[in-house]
């Protein structure tokens, strides 16, 4: 009778605990989502919405989605490069609209709540040619609520005021302000040309960006990762919407700078010409006086052009800048480059030995036995094919000259099998130490602090164990 008591209970248990599941949790999920569907006023995904048109105050704007991923505008007699991801947002938005409730079910007055003629509102088209429209009026005397109204119906709804002002937006506002398009790390050649003179820049499969011309000359790659990332990432600050044959200086046929770069696998090409300084455009005809578009800035502009589109558009003194550069202002000036958390082993051959130091675990370890190396010590060699270089000659004698062909130091960094950078050292200057890297065909000076990192012995790399009076210190 007891196990029967308890079965019973534990039935009773688990109709209670379905109930709760089924009714309370799972039912409340859908009653919930009835009671939202409810309130939206159409049913519509978003990927089906194939024209938007928006209805600001300042005049009508047209977006038309070109593909999935893309939209541009119209904007007769052209059209525009839409700002796709914003246009997304907004078929987002505009396809799950709710209201807060229903003001009057049958308006006589539309004109008392700012919606005869409406204050703004969007329509929209979907692939089945089914369209939908929405006004927006006055918000309410609370302010946090605006007043709406559907086409073909009569009822004044209440919606909350961030919904309408989310379809309040300016031509600029969703416009493509992208500066190039592409993806940084498909680029294979970068050119540079301005007036310290042309830079062609090549990656290698190691990622390793190198300079082109008479010699091959190791790159500055952070610094050339650093232009790429402000050309593709970079934002366009304002749009010029004129004509540039009407400035007697645009200087887009004559450019301070040009850029051209290739990526991808069929090595499409994007070109940026920038010409002249925003504040220093003039209009024929004006005698010297400042246009429209020469009107002072609160920051300095350049007028640019995308070969790949029709529009021009100003950029910002920074991106100038990071492209008016020399070829001296775009070379590795460090003895070696690589990443340093790359590195997991080290070869180092001086006067005083061949030493192998091996990290495990972020620890460094000296020779075969793995004894534990001075980490201080380790760090120092890299530190010293890292430093900068004091002179670079880029067209050195033969390698005798500087004693590279017998060099007093060598040091190779691995990453397992892959050698990440292999350098030699030579004769000591008054300036410092002959050096060159493998691959690189200049010979560099490097200080003799650096070389002095790497002229140590077996007991300078090697931890010292601690002594008697430190383990009582600890005890």
């Amino acid at each position: 009778m007891r196990f029967k008591g308890t079965l019973i209970l534990l039935l009773v248990c688990i109709g209670i605990g379905c109930f709760i599941y089924f009714y309370e949790i799972k039912g409340g999920e859908e009653r919930d989502k009835a009671e939202e569907d409810e309130s939206r006023f159409w049913m519509i995904e978003s990927k089906d919405i194939q024209r938007i048109e928006l209805t600001p105050p300042d005049g009508n704007i047209a977006a038309v989605r070109k593909n999935q991923e893309e939209w541009v505008l119209e904007a007769p007699p052209r059209t525009l490069e839409a700002d796709s991801g914003e246009l997304d947002r907004l078929a987002d938005r505009a396809a799950e609209i709710k209201f807060q409730s229903i003001l009057e079910s049958s308006a006589t007055d539309p004109e008392k709540f700012g919606l005869r003629p409406a204050r703004s509102g969007f329509k929209l088209k979907t692939k089945d040619e089914k369209e939908y429209e929405i006004f927006f009026g006055n918000d309410n005397p609370a302010g946090n609520s605006a007043y709406a109204r559907v086409s073909g119906r009569d009822e004044i709804f209440l919606i909350p005021s961030s919904a309408s002002e989310t379809f309040n937006k300016k031509l600029d506002d969703l416009r493509n302000r992208s500066i190039l398009r592409f993806e940084q790390p498909e680029v294979q050649t970068l050119t540079i040309k301005n007036q310290k003179g042309p830079i062609h820049l090549v990656k290698d499969g190691d990622d390793r960006w190198w300079i082109e011309g008479k010699n091959r000359i190791a790159a500055d790659s952070p610094e050339i990762r650093g232009i790429l990332n402000a050309l593709s990432l970079g934002t366009i600050p304002e749009f010029f919407d004129e004509d540039p044959g009407e400035y007697t200086n645009a200087a887009l046929d004559k450019p301070a700078i040009d850029v051209s770069l290739t990526y991808g696998g069929d090595k499409a090409l994007k070109k940026l010409v920038i010409g002249s300084n925003k504040d220093a455009l003039r209009k024929k005809g004006t005698t010297g006086k400042k246009s429209e578009a020469g009107m002072p800035s609160s920051e300095t502009l350049y007028l640019a052009k995308d070969e790949s589109r029709p529009e021009l558009f100003f950029v910002k003194q920074d991106l100038f800048d990071k492209l008016d550069k020399s070829v001296d202002d775009l070379r590795d000036k460090a003895l070696a480059a690589f990443q340093r958390w790359d590195v997991d082993s080290i070869l180092l051959e001086n006067s005083n030995g061949r030493f192998t130091f091996t990290k495990e675990s972020g620890e460094w370890f000296f020779g075969a036995a793995k004894k534990k190396a001075d980490f201080d010590a380790v760090t120092g060699i890299l530190d010293a094919m890292e430093s900068d270089a004091l002179e670079l000659i880029d067209e050195p004698e033969a390698l005798s000259v500087y004693s590279l062909d017998k060099p007093t130091v060598r040091v190779i960094l691995k990453q397992e099998d892959s050698v990440l950078a292999d350098c030699s050292l030579g004769k000591t200057t008054d300036k410092g130490v002959y050096a060159q890297v493998k691959g690189d065909p200049a010979v560099k000076v490097v200080g003799l602090e650096s070389y002095e990192k790497l002229t140590k012995n077996e007991d300078d790399f090697i931890e010292p164990p601690e002594t008697a009076e430190s383990e009582t210190t600890e005890q």
